[in-house]
């Protein structure tokens, strides 16, 4: 029994001491990643407990928040609007113009520019203020370029751009919507993982403390109450690492609604 014991323990051990080394790496990944020192004396480890609380988000208005907040769509819905903008601004060259002109002049006359001896031209200056050269014009003027082929060309070439910005933008929220609709279908797994890995360590805690309360009055053996410990430590393993898949899954599915930053208090 001893040796036994012996033997359980020092595998925990190098399992343990294996789970600290990753523990480690992952933290250094994490300094690395927010740019902090190598070691500071510190651990880092989340300030809350994981979310252990069934969330139940409303489809429509998780499909919503994705086609509204997804940045890739944004900045595809500005391209085509800049694309009809373009549209408008090559269709008009296409058309004949007709544009309505008018001017008003006011006009001097004179052999110097300000003169003093009273003749009706000698003062440029003293026409100008008298008003009487003025002139004025109306008018229209009609353009129609023969042909059109260069502006034609262009129009058709932006149609046919903005007809494939909007078919790319049809496929990028169908892709998107099954982004969200798979997020759903994995939160609802990992909520259900860990509720059946909760049961699992009650049900182990349940059994060692059985065979431990027999092995004390000597009607159980030492062997099966080593294996009932070890599978309660294996079930606590395994309900914490539910608990971490549901919340990377909760996470994950802010991600594809585009509301990861505000879920995390931040905010442009």
């Amino acid at each position: 029994d001893e040796a036994q014991a012996r033997d359980q323990y020092f595998n925990n051990k190098a399992l343990t001491q294996q789970s600290l080394s990753e523990l480690y790496k992952k933290e250094a990944a994490l300094r690395r990643l927010i740019g902090l020192s190598v070691n500071d004396g510190a651990i880092i480890r989340p300030g809350d407990e994981p979310l252990t609380a069934r969330i139940d988000p409303d489809w429509a208005s998780s499909i919503a928040d994705a086609l509204t907040n997804r940045v890739e769509l944004r900045r595809h819905k500005w391209n085509i609007k800049s694309l009809e903008m373009q549209l408008l601004a090559a269709t008009s060259l296409v058309r004949p113009r007709l544009d309505f002109v008018a001017g008003y002049q006011v006009n001097g006359f004179g052999d110097q520019l300000i003169d003093h001896s009273g003749g009706p031209f000698n003062s440029f200056y003293d026409t100008l203020t008298d008003n009487q050269q003025t002139g004025w014009s109306t008018g229209f003027v009609l353009e129609m370029p023969i042909g059109l082929r260069s502006a034609k060309a262009q129009v058709k070439n932006i149609e046919l751009r903005l007809a494939k910005a909007r078919d790319v933008l049809s496929a990028q929220e169908l892709e998107i919507a099954h982004e969200v609709g798979n997020a759903f279908q994995e939160l609802a797994e990992k909520y259900m993982t860990a509720q059946t890995y909760f049961n699992r360590r009650e049900a182990a805690k349940d059994r060692a403390e059985l065979f431990e309360k027999k092995y004390r009055v000597g009607t159980q053996t030492l062997d099966l109450l080593l294996r009932a410990q070890s599978s309660l430590a294996d079930a606590e393993v395994a309900y914490f690492r539910s608990l971490i898949a549901y919340s990377q899954a909760i996470a994950n599915l802010h991600y594809r609604q585009g509301t990861l930053l505000p879920f995390n208090n931040v905010y442009m």
